[in-house]
Formats: structure tokens, C-alpha cells, sequence
């Protein structure tokens, strides 16, 4: 027996793949190959970038963030997350900005006027040509592999993945900050991690290894540049917990 292990295989699933093969000795090879096996579907994963148009004054406009992570019910209903002020002024029918894909409509938002001050979205997927992954995307076209959801805690390493900026060297300052922005509004129980953002990012994900953390929504020195060598010590960045998101989603 043969086992074909291709490009874009996570760490953790060629482990799993070695170790289910390793009982069965010299009667099963493992070889690999180049390139990736993929649905024919657009793939969505987190951190790829999503716009809407919209209207606001008379005047159209077209707002740019970041798709956070994807997951699904009970049913198998599938849904992005992302961050909810993206759906302000109307915001609401969302594409992803390469290719120019329709996504859906987001179904449920909020940013600082619900009972928990929170700021998340939730899009339901309704192209069916579209596949959403349970995967982010880095910004070299590389993907790393999410599969479960935790609460953050003091000190933990974290990595941020966005449309116009990654920052993969971080770690979580507080897991219940609450931040004012300029526009005035107040969220509160939101994660704080000293990774830099810049606009755009919002509802990106923060991640530790293959666990959901936080989803993208503001920072300090959001106008300057951003990298994994950024050299502002300052800097911090504020994310929505996802397990708040979740227990929605579940509800």
C-alpha cells in the first residue's frame, strides 16, 4: 500500500498520517509529492482578504478586512467570523477581494452596542462554490492548520495573520482588557496581545499553534507599518475572544 502525502499537509496531520501507518511496518509506503490536492471551489481560510460596498452620505464606498475563522453548526451550516465594525454603515454582503468572490450576508453583528460590548460578525457562507477551510493563511501562501478553540491566558504566545500584515511574534498582555478607540466606542472582556495591525486587518485571526483565540479588532500605531520585525515595543493589539462568538453560535 501506498500513501501519497502532498504540499500544504500541516506538521500535525502528516504526524497523525505517520503515526496511523507505523503498525503496519514495510507494508505501507509513504511518498511525497509535490503540489496540493484541492477542492475546485474557491477555498476561503482565515486571514484572506473580504470587502463590501456599500452606501453611506450619497457616496459608495467599499470597506476592506480580513476573514477571521470558518466553522459550522450543528447542521453543517458554515459561517466566517470576522470583526463586526466592518459592518457598519451597511456593510453586510461581503466577497472575497481575490477573484472578486461572493461570499454571503453577514447575519448577526455587533460593535460596542450589545449587552457584552463585544465586536464580531458573522457571515453566512452562501455561494456554493466556495469551500471554507478550517485553515489560515499566511502571507507567504503558506496555511497552517486550526482545529479547536480555547480561551487565551496571560503570557501565551500568539500569532496574528491579516490581509495587510502578519505579525507571527506576540504574546497575550490581558484576557478581560477593556479599550476606548477614537471613534468613542468602548468594548470590554477583549484579549490584549502585543502583536502589531494596521488597517485592513481587522477580523483577522489570533492564534496559538492549531487553536482559535481571537478575531481582529484594533490596535495602537495602526498606520504604521507592521511585520514580524516591527520594532515598536509599545505596540498592542485587541481582539474579540472567539468562545464568546462561539457560545452565540451555538445558542
Amino acid at each position: 500500500m501506498n500513501v501519497k502525502i502532498y504540499d500544504g499537509v500541516s506538521d500535525a496531520d502528516r504526524t497523525r498520517i505517520e503515526e496511523a501507518v507505523s503498525g503496519f511496518g514495510d507494508a505501507v509506503d509513504i511518498t511525497e509529492h509535490s503540489g496540493k490536492i484541492e477542492s475546485t471551489a474557491y477555498a476561503m481560510r482565515g486571514g484572506l482578504g473580504i470587502k463590501s460596498d456599500f452606501t453611506s452620505g450619497g457616496t459608495n464606498w467599499t470597506k476592506t478586512c480580513s476573514a477571521g475563522f470558518n466553522v459550522q453548526n450543528s447542521s453543517g451550516k458554515k459561517y466566517m467570523l470576522t470583526a463586526g465594525h466592518c459592518m457598519q454603515g451597511g456593510a453586510v454582503t461581503w466577497r472575497r477581494s481575490s477573484g472578486d468572490i461572493p461570499l454571503g450576508r453577514a447575519i448577526d453583528w455587533a460593535y460596542g452596542n450589545d449587552v457584552n460590548q463585544s465586536d464580531y460578525g458573522v457571515v453566512e457562507y452562501s455561494n456554493s462554490d466556495v469551500a471554507p477551510y478550517g485553515t489560515i493563511q499566511y502571507r507567504d501562501g503558506s496555511e497552517g492548520q486550526i482545529s479547536r478553540s480555547a480561551s487565551a491566558f496571560d503570557g501565551e504566545k500568539v500569532k496574528r495573520v491579516g490581509t495587510m500584515s502578519q505579525d507571527l511574534v506576540g504574546m497575550v498582555l490581558a484576557t478581560d482588557a477593556t479599550v476606548t478607540y477614537t471613534d468613542g466606542t468602548t468594548l470590554r472582556h477583549m484579549i490584549e496581545a502585543s502583536n502589531c495591525t494596521v488597517h485592513g486587518d481587522s477580523g483577522g485571526p489570533l492564534f496559538s499553534g492549531e487553536t482559535a483565540l481571537g478575531i481582529n479588532s484594533g490596535g495602537s500605531y495602526a498606520d504604521q507599518p507592521c511585520g514580524d520585525s516591527d520594532s515598536q515595543a509599545d505596540r498592542s493589539s485587541f481582539y474579540e475572544p472567539v468562545y464568546k462568538v462561539l457560545s452565540w453560535e451555538r445558542a
